[in-house]
């Protein structure tokens, strides 16, 4: 679960042991955040829950005997740090009742001010085309369940394409705020934004 106490839904959850023709072995988590491994062998593992936008959670030395059922209790993901990566504010179960996820953001300049008025979109969803509200604020309703590519544009700041904006069914996602840098030139907003060298290696 998040770090609100929200389960998490699809995270990837690895074992693995150092012995010889053992592992690894991987599950994703249901609905209310559970996981089960069955029918491995004794042995001694280690353990990773990973999902986009959070950091891995890893549990070493779990000592598994014949026979044996074993609880680890739970596990609580905290907010990525990845350079580049975007990061996940909150999520909850959602409302809908089509399998479909939702993705809420927001867009500020580089003082924290909203940007009204960004155009914001999804690659490979042709519906996917919205503009930012007077909190800067954005949200796209009814995804499938994958990862999106999000690409905001206004005039006066550098275009923003960002990869890895993970939705998972029945769930409501908000990712951290994106910052937008000004264009010197004031007319950029199709030039995606340059990179500085050293920051993201």
């Amino acid at each position: 679960m998040d770090s609100v106490g929200s389960p998490i839904e699809n995270a990837k959850v690895q074992i693995d042991s150092d012995a010889i023709n053992v592992g690894p072995f991987s599950v994703k988590t249901d609905n209310f955040g559970h996981f089960r491994f069955a029918s491995i062998p004794p042995e001694t593992y280690h353990l990773e829950i990973s999902v986009p936008g959070f950091k891995t959670w890893r549990k070493t030395e779990i000592r598994l005997l014949a026979d044996q059922q074993t609880s680890l209790g739970e596990a609580f993901l905290i907010l990525g740090e990845a350079c580049g990566e975007p990061l996940v504010e909150f999520t909850q179960r959602s409302v809908s009742a089509d399998d479909s996820g939702t993705l809420r953001g927001s867009v500020l300049d580089s003082f924290g001010s909203p940007i009204v008025g960004a155009r914001v979109s999804l690659k490979s969803c042709s519906r996917c085309i919205t503009k930012t509200n007077r909190e800067g604020q954005f949200t796209f309703s009814n995804l499938m369940e994958k990862h999106y590519t999000l690409v905001i544009s206004m005039s006066g700041f550098y275009r923003e394409i960002l990869p890895n904006f993970f939705i998972t069914k029945n769930m409501d996602w908000t990712y951290s705020p994106i910052r937008l840098e000004r264009c010197p030139a004031g007319v950029c907003d199709r030039t995606p934004r340059r990179k500085v060298i050293g920051l993201c290696e």
